[in-house]
């Protein structure tokens, strides 16, 4: 009973030459910057960062969290991955940038706005509406963590 509920919870049906296959219904779609604030919250480490929609923001932010930053990173914030290896549809390479500090609100500001183009969204792309300011650290190793959702179980995962 539980599964069944959780697979119609998961997904709906749709029918592909005659056989009923399953769709994953996407339920949780969050940006990077709302997913790091859910890690802080949680006692994860993150960098230092904020959300910002309008160069207005940005120079705000640059007054009250990043005052002793010499360069910062403007990453686009759409739902789609790939946004580093993306192209706005202005001609502005790659939906993120580390930059000098004077150059934050240059860089957000070609971004917000437009049109970013990557593998996942397609040639149409999607609309940046918001940019997330980051602190450049040094790092020594990367990872990456993500949830997926494991058909067999219908249950989450990590990764």
């Amino acid at each position: 009973m539980v599964r069944g509920l959780l697979r119609k919870l998961a997904g709906q049906s749709l029918s592909v030459a005659g056989k009923s296959q399953q769709q994953q219904l996407r339920r949780l779609n969050i940006h990077e910057y709302q997913g790091a604030e859910l890690m802080s919250k949680h006692g994860i480490n993150v960098p230092k960062g904020v959300a910002v929609g309008s160069v207005d923001e940005v120079r705000e932010a640059l007054r009250n969290v990043f005052t002793n930053h010499s360069e910062v990173v403007v990453k686009s914030q759409i739902l789609a991955g790939g946004r580093g290896l993306g192209t706005f549809k202005s001609g502005l390479q790659g939906g993120v940038h580390i930059v000098k500090a004077d150059q934050v609100g240059d860089i957000a500001g070609k971004m917000l706005g437009q049109i970013l183009v990557t593998k996942q969204t397609g040639p149409q792309g999607k609309i940046v509406s918001k940019v997330y300011l980051c602190e450049k650290l040094s790092l020594v190793n990367e990872m990456y963590f993500a949830i997926t959702l494991d058909r067999k179980s219908a249950g989450p995962v990590s990764s």
